[in-house]
């Protein structure tokens, strides 16, 4: 089956879960439309907030760890089109959350994160992501995708960068998570939060100012 048929297929299967969530009446409560089963995870699509109240979106997808009863990640969805590219990025991070962990230390990624930042190595700071790992940025209100939209977004930022740049303030993990507070590449007080695959690569990070 080539790509194209696969990416019908999804987006098959997402049409017909709207067209059952629409068909649920609007009375307060969340209802779900499981989509997918990988393991002890679950892709699911819920109403948000928006769309009942203006219509600024058609859903929300999320990704759910039974195990833990808690939210992996989530998007907002405008487009149906465009929810095929999370329910794919949903099913890899599904995937590498029921695989058996390596033996790494994940403060030793973060530390590896800010050592390449401090010496400007775009190359070395690529290696530590994921291939399809995510970037949320709320310092500038941006979402990206896999290492070349990564590339776009750090190569200037190195490039220009103060001596203080990447300097750690403050490191604490957290399971398959690490936060980090640190000097960003302006300066400024930032922290970012990494979650790791369970082989040490930084699949989903997000930062904001402090």
């Amino acid at each position: 089956m080539n790509s194209t048929s696969e990416r019908l297929l999804i987006e098959l299967r997402i049409a017909g879960a709207y067209v059952k969530l629409s068909s649920i009446p609007v009375d307060g409560s969340k209802p779900l439309i499981s989509l997918a089963s990988i393991g002890n995870c679950e892709i699911r699509m819920f109403r948000g907030q928006e769309a009942e109240l203006d219509g600024t979106s058609l859903f929300w997808l999320e990704l759910f760890d039974h195990v833990t009863k808690t939210s992996v990640d989530s998007f907002q969805c405008d487009k149906i089109e465009d929810a095929v590219s999370v329910f794919e990025d949903f099913m890899s991070q599904g995937a590498n959350l029921n695989e058996p962990w390596d033996v790494f230390d994940p403060l030793a990624v973060a530390v590896d994160w800010l050592d390449a930042g401090k010496l400007g190595d775009l190359d070395g700071l690529l290696s530590l992501y994921d291939e399809r790992a995510t970037l949320e940025c709320n310092c500038e209100g941006v979402v990206l995708t896999g290492r070349q939209s990564l590339s776009a977004y750090w190569a200037p930022k190195l490039e220009s960068k103060l001596a203080s740049a990447f300097t750690l303030v403050d490191m604490t993990p957290n399971g398959d998570e690490v936060q980090v507070d640190y000097q960003s590449c302006e300066g400024k007080p930032v922290r970012i939060h990494f979650r790791l695959t369970p082989s040490g690569k930084i699949a989903h990070s997000r930062c904001g100012r402090l």
